[in-house]
């Protein structure tokens, strides 16, 4: 593994991070590794170079970068049916997916992780309509609720960073309980008709920054873990939270938690979605698990 590409978005994260991604390029290019930063301006920038990417001749792609700039480099390798491997150094205020992994966020354990890690497949979700589709490596989440990642302030994000998500959350919340989406679901084995605030496809068992949100998941299973809350009061919901912290809430009468590899969603409202932290469209939705895994690099120990 000796010719790296680092997709890298400026925006996201620190002048410090900006300087220890230069020491990282520093380590690789003094152990003879052949580095190409790309650095990203706008939106499906990251999409475009991890499409135009080819195994042939790049053995890696290095994401610097939040859980969106993440995304658009799995939608590019997904729709360009690539099998270059992926290892992500985290910029973002929340990454989701690099913290699951337990990867390196510092340059030097970086480097030596490209040095002597492993290459591992995971699973990847495709949400698709009548006339699109979109991939998403860690969640898609639907509600109001689930959009607090995209409309916090990114200011806020900068400075307040998982902290801003909370305030967000806890202001969208009284509204979400006062206002249940309508759900009807369908997997290959059963049919859910459910009002809820909030419903969580995930891959991983990290969402929005906190562990075992889907304490089942695993990322080379084959299936999504699907959660949703019930319609519920205030206290219910409250005590749903707390006991997630024990990944308690699964068996909570107000919680519905199951696997599938495929479902449908459907609504009569107006139901936005979250896919990796990033807007995802309205509902009619199918959500399956790609029939192509991902290549990436982890941690070998």
């Amino acid at each position: 593994m000796k010719k790296i590409k680092i997709i890298s978005n400026p925006s996201s994260g620190s002048q410090a991070h900006s300087r220890d991604l230069t020491k990282l390029i520093n380590y690789l290019i003094e152990d003879n590794f052949v580095v190409q930063l790309f650095k990203t301006k706008k939106k499906n920038d990251a999409y475009n170079e991890a499409f135009n990417t080819s195994s042939d001749e790049w053995d890696l792609i290095v994401i610097s970068g939040g859980d969106g700039t993440v995304n658009e480099v799995v939608n590019g390798i997904c729709d360009s049916e690539s099998d270059i491997p992926i290892t992500i150094y985290s910029t973002g205020t929340v990454n989701d997916f690099a913290t699951y992994l337990e990867l390196p966020s510092t340059p030097y354990k970086l480097y030596r992780m490209i040095k002597t890690g492993k290459i591992i497949k995971s699973d990847v979700g495709k949400i698709s309509n009548d006339d699109s589709h979109r991939f998403f490596i860690n969640v898609f989440a639907v509600g109001n609720i689930a959009s607090v990642s995209y409309v916090t302030d990114k200011a806020q994000k900068a400075i307040f960073g998982r902290l801003a998500y909370i305030v967000e959350g806890l202001k969208e919340l009284p509204n979400t309980l006062n206002q249940p989406m309508e759900l009807k679901i369908k997997t290959k084995d059963d049919y859910l008709e459910v009002k809820s605030p909030i419903m969580i496809i995930s891959n991983s068992n990290t969402v929005g920054g906190f562990e075992n949100i889907c304490p089942q998941a695993r990322i080379d299973d084959k299936k999504l873990d699907v959660l949703i809350i019930k319609h519920s009061r205030l206290k219910e919901v409250a005590q749903i939270m707390i006991d997630a912290f024990s990944s308690k809430h699964i068996y909570s009468e107000d919680v519905l938690y199951f696997q599938t590899d495929t479902l449908t969603i459907e609504s009569s409202q107006t139901v936005p979605g979250d896919v990796d932290g990033e807007y995802g469209g309205n509902l009619p939705v199918k959500v399956e698990i790609n029939n192509k895994p991902i290549n990436i690099l982890v941690r070998s120990d």
